[in-house]
């Protein structure tokens, strides 16, 4: 049994070293390699000298005697515009928002006035606020330099 064994191993191998010897087989193209190296040293002579690099061998990259980096200075402050909106909570409520082609109202109410409110029109007065603007999204109210904006519905 060995012996058949070893004989189908030769005849294999015989084989295998004819297809590999022989002919290459129709389809296959064999692909030259050029690695493309310099065949002279003429490049090399323009390089700089070994003595050009003197002051960079002079203070390595990561040498202790470097000099820290040093930030540029922070540029100066712009100037800050005073707050137009104060957010102090004057106890005003809008409760509506009418606008139509001619005007504008806005229902504004207290919180603390159990529901009695009125109508204000823009440059209304409202319990010592003046309506500036109104808009489909809340009112605009002024009171001695303070502006203050109410919004109909909370912003997400």
């Amino acid at each position: 049994m060995l012996a058949v064994l070893g004989t189908i191993n030769l005849v294999l191998g015989a084989k295998l070293a004819i297809l590999g010897l022989g002919e290459e087989t129709v389809g296959s193209q064999r692909v030259a390699w050029n690695a493309e190296l310099p065949r002279s040293m003429a490049g090399y002579a323009e390089r700089p000298r070994a003595d050009a690099y003197t002051e960079i061998v002079a203070r390595p990259v990561f040498s202790k005697s470097r000099k820290p980096f040093v930030p540029p200075p922070p540029a100066p402050p712009l100037p800050i515009a005073p707050q137009q909106a104060v957010t102090a909570d004057p106890g005003l409520i809008v409760g509506g928002i009418m606008i139509t082609t001619r005007e504008s109202k806005a229902y504004l109410l207290n919180k603390a006035g159990g529901g009695v409110g009125s109508w204000v029109d823009e440059e209304g007065m409202f319990q010592g606020w003046k309506v500036k603007t109104i808009d489909a999204s809340g009112v605009r109210i002024e009171q001695v330099g303070r502006v203050i904006e109410l919004q109909l519905y909370p912003r997400n």
